[in-house]
């Protein structure tokens, strides 16, 4: 509904206002949230190696010093050497450690998504309420032109409405300023979950770059 109420609204505004896009904003923000970026370095760590890194990690040199010889060798001392590989009981646990860190990683993705939907929802409903707002007031300006001819025509009955008119337009002026500090904050709000990109980010949803990843649109 407020979507369909910006698309309708949209020739009544900049077209930034209109200019980002959701799945861009929720793309950009999951690429560089410090918090998920966390998880899944944590997630990272205890994810099960390779078969060629298991390997390396779990197999090691081994020697031992025996006395006499062999029957091809007449040396004293016998050295025993070779590979030794060690398979590690807790695998199982290793297994079920990083199952629980990857659900972590999706509850807590979860988690943020659902607060940057939330802020862009409330975004959203701002713009709609400056869109509106602005329609409002183009037709009271119109109104009011319309009945200055009017009263220059000799309708003298009709300043009482121009005076409505005026005060209604006031009243939106207002409104608007009000909104549209409320849309900045929560446009830097919204900023601020990209962690040190949220100036990247904040360009973006301002309408200074058309597109987020150092591209123009």
């Amino acid at each position: 509904m407020i979507t369909r109420l910006i698309i309708v609204l949209a020739l009544f505004l900049p077209l930034q206002v209109i200019a980002w896009e959701d799945e861009t904003v929720l793309s950009f923000i999951s690429q560089v949230n410090p918090l998920i970026q966390a998880q899944k370095n944590v997630s990272n760590t205890f994810t099960k190696p390779d078969a060629l890194t298991w390997a390396l990690r779990n197999t090691s040199l081994s020697g031992r010093l025996g006395f006499g010889g062999t029957d091809f060798r007449n040396e004293p001392y016998t050295v025993l050497g070779g590979l030794q590989i060690n398979i590690p009981l807790s695998s199982i646990k290793e297994e079920r450690e990083q199952a629980m860190k990857l659900v972590s990683e999706v509850k807590e993705m979860d988690a943020i998504n659902g607060k940057v939907i939330a802020d862009i929802v409330k975004m959203r409903t701002l713009e709609a309420e400056l869109v509106a707002s602005e329609v409002r007031r183009k037709f009271l300006k119109e109104k009011a032109k319309w009945i200055k001819q009017r009263i220059e025509k000799g309708h003298s009955s009709e300043m009482n409405e121009l005076w409505v008119i005026g005060s209604k337009l006031n009243s939106e002026d207002a409104l608007i300023a009000k909104v549209d500090v409320l849309a900045k904050t929560q446009r830097y709000k919204l900023a601020k979950y990209a962690g040190t990109e949220w100036k990247v980010l904040l360009a973006y949803l301002e309408g200074q770059v058309d597109t987020l990843g150092g591209e123009d649109g």
